[in-house]
């Protein structure tokens, strides 16, 4: 059963190697978004994968901006161009590392293999999103994070509430849901995401204007479709280890080595983030404790 891996990345080249290098089980194939900020050049040591690996079309993806999507939208493109027949699709980014070895995680994906993995809520969500349950995400236009597009940002949202015709309503009446970006899915459901974004360019010009669309965008698709094979299989679960300090964190706190016995018990398949920056052991630790053991059988797997 064949998979792919999109991947995006910015930084870290040699830890985005090896990530790949300890993915690559044969059966995988990836899809890598290198920002287009970002020189190529630093990744070139990727090209040692050959066909096992391409580069999706680049864009700008910066932190909580349409970038991400049009990223993530170009690598589901390329999956389905593919000559290969691909059944499942894992979203990463560079800063991940799995916790189980491919034998578990193959396994794991056969067993539920019509199943789709995405941690998702419906919004407002107080306990999840603060200010106002997270509804800002859909009712408040976002502009951009410099201060100049923060101050745009702040005025068009202020003459929404005299002008009620200016104030943005969720697209097509969709209910809103949102949550963690990282997913697992199958190859239906990358094709219906697809098709829906072709049929409704509305919707990609909606969330253009969302703070973090990366964390709805997705989730809204699927959440509404009434596509029954696609609401029956939905699981909420991400299968992703993240830890956050609370829920007014924007980025989740990095992996080190203290961190070893939750990932050793976790039932995730993947982790993140780690920079080797910061711990130049984690990943080791990962690779001896949590990638070396067969965790069906509690046996060791001897390495080739």
């Amino acid at each position: 059963m064949k998979k792919a891996y999109v991947i995006l990345v910015h930084k870290n080249p040699d830890q985005v190697y090896r990530l790949i290098q300890t993915l690559d089980d044969g059966m995988s194939f990836f899809f890598v978004h290198i920002d287009i900020r970002s020189d190529f050049n630093q990744f070139r040591s990727l090209l040692s994968f050959g066909k096992k690996i391409e580069f999706v079309t680049r864009v700008k993806t910066e932190w909580a901006s349409f970038g991400l999507i049009e990223a993530i939208l170009n690598g589901l493109k390329a999956v389905k161009r593919s000559k290969e027949l691909i059944e499942h699709i894992i979203l990463l980014s560079g800063q991940d590392y799995p916790i189980k070895n491919n034998n578990y995680i193959n396994e794991f994906i056969y067993q539920n293999q019509h199943k789709i993995y995405l941690e998702y809520f419906s919004l407002p969500n107080s306990a999840k999103w603060k200010p106002n349950g997270g509804l800002y995400r859909v009712n408040k236009y976002f502009l951009g994070l410099k201060p100049y597009q923060r101050y745009a940002a702040k005025t068009v949202n202020l003459i929404a509430e005299i002008l009620p015709f200016l104030k943005r309503q969720p697209y097509n009446g969709m209910k809103a849901f949102a949550g963690s970006m990282w997913w697992i899915i199958d190859r239906h459901t990358a094709n219906y995401i697809l098709e829906y974004v072709r049929k409704n360019p509305g919707y990609k010009d909606f969330h253009r204007y969302t703070f973090a669309p990366d964390e709805l965008f997705f989730h809204t698709i699927l959440l509404n479709s009434p596509d029954e094979t696609i609401a029956e299989a939905i699981v909420n679960d991400d299968k992703r280890f993240i830890i956050w300090r609370d829920n007014t964190s924007s980025h989740p706190e990095n992996i080190s080595k203290i961190h070893m016995d939750d990932l050793m018990n976790s039932d995730a398949l993947f982790a993140r983030k780690f920079d080797t920056g910061n711990d130049a052991e984690i990943l080791n630790l990962v690779d001896k404790f949590c990638l070396s053991k067969d965790l069906k059988k509690g046996i060791i797997v001897k390495k080739s």
